[in-house]
């Protein structure tokens, strides 16, 4: 199955992200492509309405609450999510855009300037088109400079260089010292995903929710061990996923 591919749209307050946004999702949507988009606020916004049910059952102490319609469903959660945790949420996807989060530095960047002043600053390597608000003259340096009323312009970007969600271990297996410089590599042509020795073994571990980075060498003992257990139970035939997971006694 295909990984779902990831862009970010980056830029200042009242830059036009999220125009930049609502054209690409319009437009690859037009295309056939399934799309889901995360936004990142440095507001301390509310995420329900103040009266309603839902808000009720948060007021009341709820950590994790769903309201679910017949056509629709939204859950909201007391806790911070990391990027990847949002993204696995919004399903099987196309592509995801994510809009904001200047700092994240294991995606192809759009990058939304207010004006040339604040390129140096939004700069980091991995710009894969610069889009331009009306009035505003600036110069690509190196990208290629894309007017917003091109969405068609933009989406051949995103089909064309959006990269699956590096998983942010920076392990430096892949022997580019971390995840954004994998990352910067393949975009300049020079690696791909494969080199990833989390994403292209198909092997995760996960403790406490968080992913842990293993060499190959690892992955292949711990694969060895559980599949030696796996094999030798009564009906389970030719396996091809194996999914373990287990609660640690307290006691350990």
């Amino acid at each position: 199955m295909a990984r779902t591919r990831v862009v970010s749209v980056i830029g200042y307050k009242n830059s036009g992200k999220t125009r930049v946004v609502e054209s690409l999702v319009r437009e690859l949507t037009g295309r056939g492509f399934s799309v889901g988009t995360v936004k990142h606020t440095a507001d301390d916004v509310r995420l329900d309405t103040p009266g309603k049910d839902t808000w009720r059952h948060r007021e009341a102490g709820s950590r994790a609450t769903a309201i679910i319609h017949d056509r629709s469903a939204a859950v909201f959660y007391d806790r911070y999510l990391t990027v990847r945790e949002a993204v696995e949420r919004l399903g099987v996807l196309d592509f995801v855009v994510i809009e904001g989060l200047k700092t994240l530095e294991t995606t192809p960047k759009i990058v939304v300037p207010r004006s040339s002043g604040d390129l140096e600053s939004l700069y980091s390597g991995l710009e894969v088109a610069l889009a331009r608000m009306p009035g505003v003259e600036v110069e690509g340096r190196g990208v290629p400079v894309i007017p917003v009323d091109r969405p068609g312009r933009l989406a051949d970007v995103v089909e064309a260089r959006a990269l699956p969600l590096l998983p942010g271990l920076d392990c430096g297996g892949c022997g580019h010292g971390d995840c954004g410089g994998l990352a910067r590599a393949i975009l300049a042509g020079e690696a791909d995903t494969s080199g990833c020795v989390a994403m292209g073994s198909g092997f995760s571990l996960r403790v406490n929710g968080e992913d842990v980075a293993l060499g190959p060498f690892v992955q292949t003992a711990f694969s060895n061990v559980v599949l030696g257990f796996v094999r030798s139970l009564k009906g389970v035939g030719a396996p091809s996923k194996v999914e373990l997971s287990f609660e640690v006694a307290e006691d350990g």
